[in-house]
């Protein structure tokens, strides 16, 4: 579906409202047994609108080269059809402008550790005093 935006959006408009309340009912699920961090890994989360689920948008973001190489690699398609799928997604500028944090997994994979550890700890901060316990 990813190459023809009617049948995407017959897609989407079927799927992102059943997802969105699953994803609530885990949250609420959560918050009843004491947790006070949910995270949600959503690719589409700011694409479906789901910015009022969340607190904060984490985003990951690699140059479209690189992320055309993976989509090849991983699912085994061609540059086209990955290009495609890209196309159909918000552009890296656009989900930064909509991120509180923004991470990128172009290093070497202890780099992006390092990264997302010290977003960790700088959520960990700005979370209420009674919540600061959860490292």
């Amino acid at each position: 579906v990813f190459g023809n935006k009617k049948q995407l959006k017959i897609l989407t408009d079927i799927m992102w409202p059943i997802i969105a309340k699953l994803a609530r009912e885990e949250m609420d699920r959560a918050v009843t047994e004491g947790k006070h961090v949910c995270v949600i890994d959503a690719a589409m989360l700011l694409e479906a609108g789901w910015q009022n689920l969340v607190h904060e948008v984490w985003t990951v973001v690699i140059p479209e080269t690189e992320a055309v190489r993976r989509i090849v690699e991983r699912d085994g398609l061609s540059d086209a059809a990955a290009q495609s799928r890209l196309q159909s997604q918000m552009s890296g500028q656009q989900l930064v402008e909509q991120s509180h944090v923004v991470l990128s997994t172009l290093w070497e994979p202890h780099i992006t550790q390092r990264q997302v550890e010290k977003a960790w700890a700088l959520l960990q901060k700005r979370l209420p005093k009674t919540h600061q316990a959860l490292n």
